[in-house]
């Protein structure tokens, strides 16, 4: 090649494209980390610089629900109009292909890197070259020059994910030696803790039972044990408000009946001195913790992985707890089957867990096998679309209460935790107090350990 031909800057503009028709597709593809991340300048074409210009206005004229404004080719076509622009943007025509380009918005995230990729090679080659011309020039302090060699951009805005094994070895060796390595959460109840060793960072924890077991009342307790001894705890309830979340809490936490509660909260009944004593005390004391709730049920899955993630930006987490996982919808998925939208979700939970190194702890339904069973104490296949629940989860927790089915039990009052599976420790039982008046599970007395 003459060193004279002029030079095209890196660029791939079937990736501009197949992004911008991405989003079109699918306006969850906006909620996907490295999509968001772009900014205008990062597109080559200027139509499509543009275009990408105006996404943001879109998106914050929110619905009557309050959701972000919707992206597509009516209100686009109006926000580039509004802004005189539309011609330059490749008019309606041009706007009207650009969803045609792509037959899925799966690949969103992959086309964003490319894009990213070759935005960052433009940029190192525009300050290379100021910086070239300074040194050649020889009228710039070295100074500015070693600051300008600071300010080349790296090669990408996202973390290259390496490790040298090596360092690990010290790291683990040295946590060993000293007793310093990363001590899991504790749930609060004092033998479930000694299995399994707590909450630990990274993990995934599924907490399976039937419908009546206490499964949301267990993952709410042990949220409050962790908000109120590690730090800020996130909970998502799919299947429950926040208001009824909390009457909950404040229940269990008071041991006031909880059916009484909801009875005053009606109307229909009154509660005694004592257990507004009781309330008024237990309330300070959840007041007090950082212990929040995301209050968006309509999220889909891409939406919720990245609210989690920036409410770990602002304040760093130590749990966040899911209920249920067969409840949360995801984008773009109409065709797929259940177990194969199962298998995204329970995925990306453990792909969430070891991001934010926090223990991730996600509700799940049993299938109705178990209630076909002499025996229905649950078991790893009886996880609903279990394949790729069991396969992800660190550990796999049931919970089980004799006295549902056997009206004859001497086992009343007895909830029983059955680790069916723990990547990295023993399965087995524990069992537990169960209050059912105000849903809290308790350690059981010493002498009835003993004798269990």
């Amino acid at each position: 090649m003459n060193d004279l031909t002029p030079r095209v800057a890196p660029h791939d503009t079937a990736a501009e494209i197949a992004l911008l028709g991405s989003v079109l597709l699918d306006n969850d593809a906006l909620t996907n980390t490295a999509v968001s991340q772009l900014q205008p300048a990062d597109f080559y074409q200027a139509k499509h610089r543009l275009i990408w210009a105006a996404v943001p206005a879109l998106r914050d004229a929110r619905t009557q629900d309050g959701q972000p404004g919707p992206v597509d080719l009516i209100t686009l076509s109006a926000e580039l109009t509004r802004r005189g622009q539309l011609d330059e943007a490749g008019g309606l025509t041009y706007l009207m292909g650009l969803a045609d380009q792509v037959p899925t918005a799966v690949y969103a995230e992959h086309y964003a890197r490319i894009v990213l990729e070759k935005a960052t090679l433009r940029g190192k080659i525009a300050a290379a070259g100021k910086l070239m011309q300074a040194c050649y020039d020889q009228a710039v302090p070295l100074e500015e020059i070693d600051a300008m060699t600071a300010l080349i951009p790296n090669l990408t805005r996202f973390d290259s994910g390496l490790e040298r094994v090596g360092d690990t070895v010290r790291a683990v060796l040295e946590q060993a030696a000293q007793g310093t390595g990363p001590n899991g959460a504790p749930t609060g109840l004092k033998d479930l803790d000694e299995l399994m060793g707590g909450l630990e960072p990274g993990r995934l924890y599924v907490l399976a039972a039937r419908p009546a077991m206490g499964k949301t009342a267990a993952a709410f307790q042990m949220a409050v044990h962790v908000a109120r001894v590690r730090g800020r705890v996130l909970g998502f309830s799919l299947e429950m408000p926040t208001e009824e979340i909390t009457a909950r809490l404040l229940c269990s936490e008071a041991r006031v009946d909880l059916k009484r509660f909801s009875e005053s909260r009606r109307g229909q009944g009154n509660l005694n001195d004592r257990d507004w004593e009781r309330l008024t005390h237990a309330g300070a004391h959840l007041d007090g913790l950082r212990l929040d709730m995301l209050a968006k049920p309509g999220l889909k899955l891409q939406e919720l992985l990245d609210a989690v993630r920036q409410a770990h930006r602002d304040e760093p987490l130590s749990l966040f707890v899911l209920d249920y996982l067969q409840l949360v919808q995801v984008s773009g998925r109409a065709g797929e089957n259940t177990v194969q939208r199962v298998t995204m979700i329970s995925s990306a939970l453990k792909g969430l867990a070891m991001e934010l190194g926090i223990p991730v702890l996600a509700l799940s339904q049993l299938s109705r096998a178990v209630e076909q069973r002499p025996n229905h104490r649950p078991m790893l296949s009886d996880l609903r679309e279990s394949g790729s629940v069991e396969q992800d989860a660190d550990v796999v927790m049931f919970i089980y209460r004799d006295e549902y089915y056997n009206q004859e039990t001497d086992q009343r009052g007895i909830a029983e935790f059955i680790l069916g599976k723990q990547r990295n420790g023993p399965t087995g039982t524990v069992k537990t107090q169960f209050h059912s008046a105000f849903t809290r599970f308790n350690d059981l007395a010493p002498e009835y350990v003993g004798s269990a």
